[in-house]
């Protein structure tokens, strides 16, 4: 009985907290630690995208401004991680990818990406594949290691940056020409 009792009380404070995403209880969910909202990269208005513009970017991999948005990301960090949730995702194609440790394939229909100010410059890289059910992932990952001149980047805390999900850019992989809107980061 203790033990429903306590689970309603937490129940309740989910309820609560303000939180529109489990994934973010018991962390904290401000505005500036959870994101849900969306920047318009199209938008011709004054916004945060008079500093940012998919026109300044140098693209790292594919430049994929062309592909539509069809899908809208929601995006939300607490705990070391970071979780891009799109909705219809997991409709896009998968393609099997070598696995790091080259002793399988893993089956990908996204890539994760990120748009920073380095050196003087805003550059687009992807920094991950994306798996179709998978929504989290740990954010020391987010570098994109193998993306020069980003490979040098390590975001600070308070640092802006941008995310958005693609299907395959990376290389000669490709599943659908889709893209989301792209969501602003700050880093905690």
């Amino acid at each position: 009985m203790k033990f429903f009792v306590r689970a309603s009380v937490l129940f309740s404070m989910l309820l609560l907290s303000g939180c529109s995403d489990v994934w973010c209880w018991p962390f904290d969910c401000s505005s500036s630690k959870s994101s849900s909202g969306v920047v318009d990269d199209n938008s011709d208005t004054e916004t945060e995208l008079t500093e940012f513009n998919l026109d300044k970017v140098t693209w790292l991999h594919t430049n994929v401004s062309s592909w539509p948005v069809t899908n809208t990301l929601k995006v939300s960090t607490g705990g070391g991680v970071i979780c891009m949730n799109v909705d219809g995702r997991q409709s896009w194609p998968t393609v099997g990818i070598p696995h790091h440790s080259g002793t399988k394939n893993v089956e990908v229909n996204a890539n994760g990406w990120i748009f920073a100010y380095h050196n003087g410059k805003w550059y687009g890289a992807t920094w991950e594949w994306w798996a179709p059910k998978t929504t989290c992932k740990p954010m020391h990952e987010m570098a994109p290691r193998k993306a020069p001149p980003l490979n040098t980047w390590e975001p600070e805390s308070g640092e802006v940056f941008y995310v958005m999900m693609s299907g395959l850019a990376r290389g000669s992989e490709r599943n659908v020409a889709k893209r989301t809107n792209i969501v602003k980061i700050v880093w905690p």
